[in-house]
């Protein structure tokens, strides 16, 4: 009769210890994040792309003290061409509301640039069958 006992509170005290732990931790928490996804596509002639991604990321001064906020920004570039000059610019500001939780919260920041180039010799006129039709 003891063991059952014994095994009907220990599952007891297993079911709602979950319940009991986080209601004494805190929730994870991040300053402001901030996320640029860029992607440039270029088909033509050159032998190399020739595309550039700048990005600025800043966070204003409620993010490590506050509820921090969120941005997010997505850019898409595509060229078929015989030269494609690609060139993106992004800059993002972020803050918090001004709340302080008492807890200095780090800001993430997250760059994403994929260039996609492909050669496409039909585009480049320094091909030797490209040669061949000027003439």
């Amino acid at each position: 009769m003891k063991f059952k006992l014994l095994s009907l509170s220990l599952f007891s005290l297993s079911a709602i210890s979950p319940l009991m732990i986080s209601s004494f931790t805190h929730p994870a928490m991040a300053g402001c994040v901030a996320v640029d996804v860029g992607t440039q596509v270029a088909v033509d002639g050159n032998r190399t792309g020739n595309q550039t991604n700048h990005t600025t990321q800043n966070f204003g001064p409620n993010c490590s003290n506050s509820r921090g906020g969120t941005v997010t920004t997505v850019g898409h570039q595509t060229c078929v061409s015989a030269n494609c000059q690609q060139s993106r610019t992004s800059s993002q500001l972020v803050d918090g509301d001004g709340k302080p939780i008492g807890v200095k919260t780090p800001n993430i920041g997250i760059q994403v640039h994929t260039p996609v180039h492909v050669y496409n010799p039909a585009e480049d006129p320094n091909w030797i069958l490209n040669k061949r039709k000027i003439k």
